[in-house]
């Protein structure tokens, strides 16, 4: 085996969890049984020390002391530092940190709670309400995230840095924003010098050793698991074993919360790959900080890139009438399978570290669930790692009858080991139909994993709508909030398992056609969950936060919002979340990329898609 053969299949830069029996194994290495090969890559760690060994670091004594300093002054919101910051972006922090609305929060009976900063950035338009609109035309204009690690709570504000003045302020409730530069390099310092990282890896990490350590994570029924603590899971690589450490972070405490050895699967990706242009001030100014419209085939179409909530469209029109409010994918959740590893627990009796109880417990299917909450967003004033790649195109369907916007996210580096690509969608047919359609182009940190991307939909049927569901060869009406898994659309022509209309003339609307593969994309169907709610503008309507539970599969996030409220004869959102599985077996590869040797010699990169989502028929254009 050649150096650059054994680098290809040493890479896999960071990674969760990948699946047993075919683990690749370095040439040259002791004999080992494939159940030792498991336990070693599967291996659960337990954070062993009291918490200030995990304090210790500089930065976070570093971090402490300004808490203690700010408490002392009197103030509640540790702001960003200048070099985080630019010019307007001081501006607007100096604003926000003294506006009462924005710090409604901060006290509870005369004690000041823990609050940082955690992104100030030109305002996306997404984020911007009618009114905030019209005044950001005009005037420079950011906005502002902090977070209360007391309340688990994310208030933010738009600021008009011209004016001097918060346009608005909204409050997130048991939710977590992108965490700001500071927290990542503290996440970072506290997982290179945790000793049971040290240990496991039998080397003292280097900082070119880490990434990841931007990105929300989460380990079942560890103290991250706790949704009221702030959690990031930075990852090592183990290049000479084909395999890689992932570490828990809790940034509510400021500690290790627990340990992970993972495999990624048999096949790999190269060490290097091309450089890839962003032009990113480009997208910025001309997607993310300004609406877009598209007229094609009697569609007329408003567009832009948001924060955090990818490509989204609004105000959508067929020959002059109404179609979409809106349509976004929000977020995508992706969990990982653990087949084996956690048996050396003692689950027999409860744990308790640092006074907080810490068990492990099997997922769906009996297995251990771990994994990461993906955002896309726009390139720049992001800490989001899956990032706008060269705006949106328009392209003509493969059918013929219709075209497509799409959007290109990705990791830098894809797709090498736990890089990910994604693709927003939205496709409109010359009949008046359309399709909402998320694709997953791997390639991941696992082959054993499963993908569910968040869909938000909403509908401009009419004022007042209504959904039905088709049972018994019948329509049955939906009075509350609710949910349900998706039913297949049956063979008759027209018979839909669901439709929304208006409440006051049923002929107006359109059914809703789940995907089962009839799309000619090679899909293997959403296995979807549906969600209906009515429309509230702070449920999604503006840039959304993270939403539900990477790893916790009955936990898709819209379940927040369908609290049993009357429906009927309302404004009408749809939540529609796929759920997909990965496949990395020769001839079977499905949400999965690799770069191969081609024909001609050289690498080629392969990527396997899964592609998902509803498609939307008008009942009549009349």
């Amino acid at each position: 085996m050649n150096k650059e053969t054994k680098l290809a299949l040493g890479i896999l830069l960071v990674g969760l969890i990948g699946i047993g029996g075919y683990w690749f194994w370095p040439v040259g290495s002791s004999p080992v049984s494939a159940k030792t090969v498991r336990e070693i890559r599967e291996k659960i760690i337990l954070p062993q020390y009291d918490l200030e060994t995990y304090r210790q670091t500089a930065q976070v004594q570093a971090y402490l002391g300004d808490l203690r300093r700010m408490i002392s002054r009197g103030e509640a919101v540790l702001p960003l530092p200048d070099n985080e910051l630019d010019s307007d972006g001081r501006k607007a922090q100096d604003i926000v940190i003294h506006d009462p609305k924005f710090l409604r929060d901060t006290q509870d009976g005369g004690k000041l709670l823990h609050n940082d900063m955690m992104r100030i950035l030109p305002a996306p338009i997404a984020s911007l309400n009618e009114t905030a609109k019209k005044t950001c035309a005009l005037h420079t204009c950011y906005q502002a995230e902090k977070y209360n690690f007391v309340t688990n709570a994310t208030t933010r504000a738009i600021v008009d840095v011209d004016g001097g003045k918060v346009l608005s302020v909204a409050y997130f409730p048991g939710t977590q924003p992108d965490i700001s530069y500071r927290l990542k390099k503290i996440a970072e310092a506290i997982a290179l010098n945790a000793p049971e990282v040290k240990q496991a890896l039998g080397h003292v990490p280097a900082k070119k050793d880490i990434t990841m350590a931007n990105v929300r994570g989460s380990m079942k029924e560890s103290p991250c698991e706790n949704t009221n603590h702030l959690c990031v899971a930075p990852t090592f690589a183990d290049t000479e074993k084909g395999r890689a450490l992932w570490a828990v972070v809790d940034l509510t405490q400021l500690r290790l919360a627990a340990a992970k050895w993972a495999g990624l699967g048999k096949t790999t990706t190269p060490a290097c790959i091309s450089e890839r242009s962003l032009e990113n001030r480009y997208i910025m100014e001309k997607y993310c900080q300004h609406d877009n419209v598209l007229e094609r085939n009697g569609w007329h179409i408003v567009y832009h890139l948001t924060g955090s909530d990818g490509l989204e469209v609004r105000d959508v029109t067929f020959r002059g009438k109404p179609v979409l409010h809106s349509a976004k994918i929000v977020d995508w959740h992706v969990a990982y399978q653990q087949e084996q590893g956690g048996e050396q627990l003692d689950t027999s009796t409860e744990t308790y570290i640092e006074g907080r109880r810490v068990e492990y417990v099997r997922g769906e299917g009996g297995k251990f669930m771990f994994g990461y909450n993906d955002a896309m967003g726009c390139p720049m004033f992001s800490t989001s790692v899956v990032l706008a790649f060269n705006g949106p195109q328009v392209r003509d369907l493969h059918s013929g009858d219709g075209f497509m916007l799409t959007q290109d996210f990705r990791n830098p580096k894809w797709p090498m080991a736990c890089n990910y690509r994604y693709e927003n969608r939205f496709e409109f047919y010359d009949d008046g139909s359309f399709r909402v359609v998320a694709v997953n182009k791997g390639r991941g940190c696992g082959d054993n994993a499963i993908y569910r991307p968040v869909m938000r939909i909403d509908l401009a049927v009419a004022e007042k709508e209504t959904l039905y569901s088709h049972q018994a060869g019948d329509w049955k009406r939906w009075d509350k909030e609710a949910s349900e898994h998706v039913g297949l659309a049956s063979d008759q022509k027209k018979s839909y398992p669901y439709k929304l209309t208006s409440s006051t003339d049923a002929s107006k609307g359109y059914y809703l056609e789940p995907n089962h593969g009839q799309f000619h994309d090679n899909s293997r169907g959403d296995d979807a969950n549906l969600f209906v709610t009515h429309f509230k503008e702070n449920e999604g309507d503006r840039d959304m936060l993270t939403l539900g539970s990477c790893c916790q599969l009955d936990h898709d996030g819209p379940e927040r919002f369908t609290d049993g409220e009357p429906i009927d004869k309302d404004r009408i959102v749809l939540w529609y979340v796929p759920r997909i599985r990965n496949d990395a077996r020769e001839g079977h590869e499905y949400c999965w990329a690799d770069t191969r040797i081609g024909e001609d010699g050289n690498p080629d990169i392969k990527v396997w898609p899964c592609t998902v989502g509803p498609k939307f028929i008008p009942i009549s254009l009349d």
